[in-house]
Formats: C-alpha cells, sequence, structure tokens
C-alpha cells in the first residue's frame, strides 16, 4: 500500500484520504466506523477525511441510511477527477506564470537532461507540429511518441521517420518509416542511440540516448542547425529508398550486408 499512498500524494491526497479511499475500494460501502477500523484512521479523524474526499469527488454518500453509508467512486471516475482537477490548476498556474513570461534566445543551444524529460519534450513537439515532422529514432525508445507518432501519421502532410533497431527488427506498426541498417557500426562509432526530431522547420531536439539513465539533447530554434538536422534526415531517406529499390542488386554490387556503402573514403567504381 504504501506505493500507492505515496503515488496519490503527488496528486495532493494525504495518507489519510488514500487510506480511507482504499479501504472503500477494498471493502465496500461502509460507516464512519467501519471505514475507521478498516482504513486504521481513528474516528476522531475519519469523518472529517470523508467530508474532505466527498468534496473531491472521490466518495459518495447514501443519506438514505442511519448511519450513513459511503461508497468510492468508480477507479475510472476517481482517475478522471484528478485529471480534471489537475488540468484546473495547470491552466491557473499557466495564467499566472504569463505575466512573467519574457522572450526566450531561441537562437541558442538549450540543453536537456535525463530520459523522462527529452521525451516529455520530443512529445511537445510532436503535438504542435502543424505540417512536418522529421525524425530519427530507435525501435528501443519509439514507444514514448508511439501514440503521437500514430497521429501524425494520419494527420500531417509531410512526415519522415528514419528507424534504427538494435537486434533488426523492424516492426513498429507505423506506415510511414524507413529501416536504416548498419546499427551496429552506427553504435560502435557514436557509442549509444540519439534521437533528432525537426517540427515544421522551426525547433529541433537532437541529441544522445545512451540508456534511460544516461541522456542529454540539445533543442533549439537556430535556423542553421534546423536546416542541417533536417537536410540529414532527408538524405537519409534517400539514400534508403533507393537501396529499397534496388534490393538484391544492391547486395550484389555492396556485399549481403550492403557494407560496402559505408566505404565512402574508397572511390566508386562507375565502370
Amino acid at each position: 500500500m504504501d506505493k500507492i499512498i505515496n503515488l496519490l500524494k503527488k496528486f495532493n491526497f494525504t495518507e489519510s484520504e488514500s487510506k480511507v479511499y482504499i479501504a472503500l475500494l477494498k471493502n465496500g460501502l461502509g460507516t464512519g466506523y467501519e471505514i475507521s477500523k478498516n482504513s486504521s484512521v481513528p474516528r476522531s479523524k475519519v469523518y472529517n477525511i470523508i467530508e474532505t474526499l466527498i468534496g473531491k469527488g472521490c466518495i459518495v454518500v447514501c443519506k438514505e441510511t442511519t448511519p450513513l453509508k459511503y461508497s468510492a467512486v468508480p477507479i475510472e471516475e476517481f482517475i478522471d477527477n484528478i485529471k480534471n482537477n489537475v488540468n484546473k490548476d495547470l491552466e491557473e498556474v499557466k495564467k499566472e506564470l504569463v505575466s512573467y513570461n519574457t522572450t526566450m534566445d531561441l537562437d541558442s543551444m538549450w540543453h536537456i537532461n535525463g530520459y523522462d524529460n527529452i521525451f516529455n519534450k520530443c512529445r511537445h513537439l510532436l503535438k504542435e507540429a502543424k505540417k512536418e515532422v522529421f525524425i530519427q529514432i530507435w525501435k528501443e525508445d519509439i514507444h514514448n511518441l508511439y501514440e503521437e507518432l500514430k497521429i501524425i501519421e494520419d494527420t500531417l502532410d509531410k512526415v519522415i521517420i528514419i528507424l534504427y533497431s538494435l537486434d533488426g527488427n523492424y516492426e513498429v506498426g507505423l506506415k510511414n518509416y524507413y529501416n536504416h541498417g548498419f546499427e551496429k557500426d552506427k553504435l560502435k562509432e557514436s557509442g549509444g542511440r540519439w534521437i533528432s526530431i525537426v517540427a515544421d522547420s522551426k525547433e529541433v531536439v537532437f541529441g544522445h540516448i545512451q540508456n534511460e539513465k544516461n541522456a542529454e539533447v540539445v533543442w533549439t530554434q537556430s535556423t542553421p542547425m534546423i536546416f542541417l538536422a533536417k537536410e540529414n534526415i532527408i538524405h537519409d531517406a534517400y539514400c534508403l529508398k533507393i537501396i529499397e529499390t534496388f534490393g538484391e542488386d544492391a547486395k550484389d554490387k555492396f556485399g549481403e550486408e550492403l557494407q560496402g556503402i559505408r566505404e565512402v573514403f574508397k572511390r566508386f567504381n562507375h565502370s
């Protein structure tokens, strides 16, 4: 129970409030006395806690019985109530913060550390995109953006996804993506995975993800950096489309693993 109590504390529930709601979920409807007994919340406190939870929309009361009986609202309704309350609070926070807002130096390189923080930023870019998205991502990380990618594939005119995979399995349930290949060589060169996203040619996120505990990217609206990242992804798509088109002919020319393609410092034999 400690885990759920600590989680609910993040949403402004006290330990006693959490215990009362959980007790009602576990034991069904009950009187104040029964709730106190089942939750280990003292009777001197339990009625105030019940009233607070009623006010939060977490408990309902039946007034046709003596003593009164209480019941927990269904879990889905409980979660929806939390979401609605959090959203209202966030709107208030936004209104207050706007008055303090100043113009950001958008041409600078802003570093974002932490796996979750990185993908929070990436989700924001995808949700705000109106016309086009260009992205390089590893299959090992794509679950963080999967829902957003499904949406933009259906709603945006231009979407390019370059997909890397550690095990060579590229099945992700998306429509418009290119399998990159050469992952083992790329990992040796870079020391880890990476991500690049360009949204509407207005902003870019790019950087390394060594693992879920060691990750850092740069976010910027610098026009030269956006151009560079976007062109890199587009040229990846050019090359991968050619490789896909020529199939076995490409393997005959460059080897079964297409290793010859990466030998860029050797002159190509045109004959």
